[in-house]
């Protein structure tokens, strides 16, 4: 497959919106990628928003201000300027994930994905505290029309398309004509993938974080596109009552009971359960927790949050803390000795706040960590890597690496032809 380097479009749509667009546009002005395009599309704004555009104005290949009819009417506008083989839209508030972000996307391109118009990422919702959190969806582009599947500012669009359909600009789709444009290219046959890279991060509240709007657009899309029927109109029924729940004093007790069973009783009941098909069942059904097959959690594990996905063959022994606030995943044949903590989690020390954040920990294949050592957020542990008892790591290992000590520096190589199965199922366990 031939390697390219495709030029990438970004959009930015802003209308009065001083106070969060200065960190948008280095965000996207930051990126190590060099062939980058940036347009921007101001609404005519009033508080200063311009001045801020025209402090980078060498940098940012086409910018205007002018009025327009909303969002959407702005970002067409932004799409006929674009020129790049992609394009992503990070609006005002909204900011690319990495300065790596793009150049982390065209490497994946290249190796796998030159045949799809769709590629999508994951994203991060930035709290009011500064905090960020993993934006999930319980399903896939393959069932579209549960709804989106993904942010729309997490996605890169082959440019002719998006010039060729447009967002439609109507009072009919008031905040959700993305998802329409998205859904009309699902219907035409257009081909989506999904990539294992934070693309963006974007603000809790926004334009378009209403439900019941949300819903509305969603069942008018499917109406629009003759897919209104005895299977959507079921699930969407249940999407109205969970909304309706979701404001009323019902919720509160149900996230209590949630709490108790996710928390609680998990940590400090179920984990002493000495049956493995009870506490996977457990795990995969209250906490959410991705168990692949073979794979085992062993007696008195500490387990918090559910953004954790165990792969196959791999063993967790016994008290180990796992935390899934942040993503948390754990490849094919790993071991996992006892007492390691793999944390997620932390808390910025220099703000004022204390605010929480989170990052991802990834575990590659065929990786040993040994008694009582420590990942700490963000680490990636490359396939067949050794991380001997009681390290703290603080940064990626390379593939097949030891590493010991405080802080976890490399000592050796490990033997690259690995064929084991780690995984067991000890008696009462």
């Amino acid at each position: 497959m031939t390697r390219i380097t495709p030029v990438i479009s970004v959009v930015t749509v802003v209308y009065n919106g001083a106070a969060a667009i200065e960190k948008t546009i280095q965000s996207v002005l930051n990126q190590t990628y060099e062939h980058v395009e940036y347009i921007v599309i101001d609404g005519n704004s009033k508080d200063g928003t311009q001045d801020i555009i025209k402090k980078y104005e060498d940098r940012i290949t086409f910018w205007s201000s002018e009025p327009d009819k909303g969002i959407y009417d702005a970002m067409n506008k932004g799409i006929s300027k674009c020129t790049g083989l992609f394009t992503i839209f990070v609006n005002c508030g909204d900011y690319l994930y990495s300065a790596s972000t793009l150049a982390s996307i065209v490497e994946t391109y290249n190796s796998e994905l030159q045949q799809y118009d769709m590629v999508y990422g994951r994203a991060k919702i930035i709290k009011e505290d500064g905090s960020l959190f993993d934006l999930t969806f319980p399903h896939s582009h393959e069932e579209m029309w549960r709804g989106p599947c993904f942010r729309h500012g997490a996605l890169l669009a082959r440019t002719i398309i998006l010039q060729n359909e447009q967002f439609e600009v109507s009072k009919e789709l008031k905040i959700a004509a993305d998802f329409d444009f998205i859904y009309k290219c699902y219907k035409k046959g257009c081909s989506f993938v999904s990539i294992d890279i934070v693309v963006m991060a974007f603000l809790e509240e926004g334009v378009s974080d209403n439900p019941y709007r949300h819903l509305k657009d969603s069942i008018y899309i499917l109406k629009k596109y003759k897919d209104w029927n005895l299977k959507t109109r079921k699930y969407y029924t249940y999407k109205y009552s969970r909304v309706v729940l979701s404001k009323s004093p019902v919720q509160k007790i149900y996230h209590g009971i949630r709490l108790f069973l996710q928390e609680y009783l998990a940590n400090y009941w179920i984990n002493k359960i000495p049956f493995y098909f009870i506490r996977h069942a457990y795990y995969k059904k209250i906490n959410g927790i991705r168990i692949g097959k073979g794979s085992s959690i062993h007696l008195n594990c500490f387990i918090t949050g559910n953004n954790i996905e165990i792969a196959e063959n791999s063993v967790i022994n016994r008290r180990c803390f796992l935390d899934g606030r942040g993503r948390l995943f754990i490849g094919n044949k790993v071991s996992i000795s006892p007492e390691v903590h793999l944390i997620t989690g932390d808390h910025d020390y220099n703000s004022p706040g204390f605010l929480f954040r989170s990052k991802d920990i990834i575990v590659e294949d065929y990786v040993w960590i040994g008694s009582r050592a420590t990942i700490l957020p963000g680490v990636k542990l490359g396939t067949g890597a050794v991380i001997c008892a009681g390290a703290i790591v603080t940064k990626d290992v390379e593939p097949f690496a030891v590493v010991a000590g405080i802080p976890a520096v490399k000592i050796k190589e490990r033997n690259r032809d690995l064929n084991y199965n780690p995984s067991w199922f000890a008696y009462f366990d």
